[in-house]
């Protein structure tokens, strides 16, 4: 029986932060880069060619308006996706409403037999490459992988509407 779904984009507030900085020519103090770094849901992104020293890395060259030296291709995604949401703060904020407007409650009554788990829960963080990440009841979704769709409005993830996208995920978890 499904009873709960958490939905957290903890990490996407602080990378707002973050933006608007960059997008103000703010600078951003590296202490920033490494609490974003550290947060647990950007755990499914780390391994070999990226890690917690990548986003700090990555996001100190964003503040100081530089390119990242010697990057990986994980970490050129990554500086990529970061300068469009300074580049175009409008649609960043579109696809953030889109998220936090999000409501997946009517899965609970859909769900009310045996399930894997009881509690799911949706975690929105800044990726590379990868579309979403499955790790027990948490789907972690790459928030720069959502697109906008302006000639009917919605939000898209490869080509589905988010919604539609999402529940299909978590059918799968259950």
């Amino acid at each position: 029986m499904l009873n709960r779904i958490k939905i957290n984009y903890d990490v996407l507030e602080m990378m707002v932060f973050f933006w608007e900085s960059m997008s103000s020519k703010e600078k951003v103090v590296d202490a920033y880069c490494i609490e974003v770094s550290e947060k647990t849901e950007m755990a499914p992104l780390y391994g070999k060619e990226f890690t917690k020293e990548s986003v700090r890395k990555v996001m100190s060259a964003l503040s100081n308006r530089e390119l990242v030296n010697h990057p990986t291709k994980k970490e050129s995604r990554f500086w990529n996706n970061n300068m469009w949401m300074t580049e175009d703060m409008d649609n960043m904020k579109e696809m953030l409403q889109s998220v936090k407007l999000l409501n997946l409650d009517h899965l609970k009554e859909e769900y009310t037999e045996q399930t894997k788990s009881e509690e799911i829960n949706i975690v929105f963080i800044p990726g590379h490459e990868d579309t979403y990440y499955v790790d027990g009841n948490t789907l972690t979704i790459n928030f720069f992988k959502l697109i906008a769709d302006f000639l009917d409005g919605s939000i898209k993830i490869e080509g589905k509407p988010m919604q539609e996208f999402i529940e299909e995920k978590v059918k799968e978890l259950l």
